[in-house]
C-alpha cells in the first residue's frame, strides 16, 4: 500500500471486513506529516484491540503498488497515541477501502483480488441463471 503525498510512502496494511473505517497508526501519520492535534481536526473514539483509542480523521491519497490507476482519496483515522503499535501500520476497513473495491479472497490459492465495482463479477446475473 502506498500513501500520499504522491503515493511515495509505502506501508503494510490488513484488509479487515469487520472494520467500519480505515485506520493507520501514529507512525504513518508522522511519515505523512499529518499534524496530530491540529486545531479544528475531526476526532473520534474507536474500539481497537480491546481498548478505546482516539483517532484523528484526515483525507489521504492511497495507491496500490501494482497499478497506478488504483489510486483514490480516502478518509483515514490516524491513531493519535504515539506509543500504540501494530504488526502492520494500517487496517483497510469498509469506509476508505471496501466501499471502493470489490475484493475476492481465496485462501486455497492464497491470494486476494481487487476490482472496481463496475468491473466485478455480476453476482445477481449468476444467481438468476441457476
Amino acid at each position: 500500500m502506498f500513501l500520499a503525498p504522491n503515493c511515495e510512502w509505502t506501508t503494510r496494511a490488513l484488509i479487515d471486513t469487520g472494520s467500519p473505517i480505515t485506520i493507520f497508526d501514529r507512525g504513518a501519520a508522522d511519515a505523512l506529516l499529518v499534524k496530530i492535534g491540529a486545531a479544528g481536526a475531526e476526532k473520534a473514539s474507536i474500539a481497537l484491540l480491546g481498548k478505546q483509542r482516539i483517532v484523528q480523521f484526515e483525507y489521504i491519497e492511497l495507491c496500490l503498488p501494482h497499478d497506478p490507476l488504483y489510486s483514490w482519496t480516502a478518509r483515514i483515522g490516524f491513531i493519535t497515541d504515539s506509543t500504540f503499535q501494530m504488526a502492520f501500520q494500517g487496517i483497510l476497513g469498509t469506509e476508505g477501502f471496501l466501499d471502493r473495491w470489490a475484493v475476492t479472497f481465496n485462501k486455497y490459492y492464497d491470494y486476494f483480488e481487487l476490482r472496481s465495482p463496475d468491473d466485478a463479477y455480476d453476482l445477481s446475473s449468476n444467481l438468476k441463471s441457476r
